[in-house]
């Protein structure tokens, strides 16, 4: 199975970096899709977004990231919870990389996947704790990310896994969170 991995944190002594690595180690065949080291732009300036609506993409990022995720079965994404959401770059990822005609088409009954990702996961932490971001802040990650785009885009069996109360977390809690990322990317 061919796995893309989408990372997104600029620090590479964080946590999410040990996630990224546990990942990689667990998936066999990946490509990495590294937003801060590839520096990404997440802005879609007004020159792209005169392209975007035909499908085309004036950044060449967004090319090769499309080449990538054609050839994926499984997608991975990694990043941290700020303010109750996905980073700014991480947004941008999936403004300007899911294009029409490549991520999906759309008619009058609305959008409709052109690509099948048969499994995905989000592997994300948070200083507020799991439960806090579902029941008081609206789960942004089902609402905004998974229901309302990745879902739409043809990402199919989506698994979100949060280390919520990142900053008060025991060394056995991360290390049970990363043997947990492996058992589920293994099978």
């Amino acid at each position: 199975m061919k796995t893309t991995i989408v990372y997104a944190h600029p620090w590479e002594g964080s946590f999410n970096r040990a996630v990224l690595d546990e990942v990689c180690g667990a998936v066999g065949e990946y490509y990495l899709i590294d937003l801060y080291a590839d520096g990404f732009n997440p802005v879609l300036s007004r020159e792209e977004l005169k392209v975007y609506a035909k499908g085309e993409a004036l950044d060449p990022l967004v090319v090769h990231y499309n080449q990538m995720l054609d050839d994926t079965d499984r997608i991975v994404f990694i990043f941290p919870i700020w303010w109750y959401d996905m980073p700014a770059i991480m947004r941008g990822f999936l403004d300007k990389v899911m294009l029409e005609g490549s991520a999906y088409h759309t008619d009058s009954a609305g959008l409709h996947p052109v690509r099948e990702i048969r499994e995905t996961y989000l592997f994300t932490t948070s200083s507020t704790p799991t439960d806090v971001l579902v029941d008081t802040f609206g789960d942004p990650v089902h609402n905004a990310m998974i229901s309302a785009t990745l879902q739409i885009v043809g990402c199919q069996n989506i698994v979100w896994e949060n280390l919520g109360a990142i900053d008060g977390s025991s060394r056995k809690e991360r290390e049970e969170f990363l043997r947990k990322i492996a058992e589920m990317l293994e099978k």
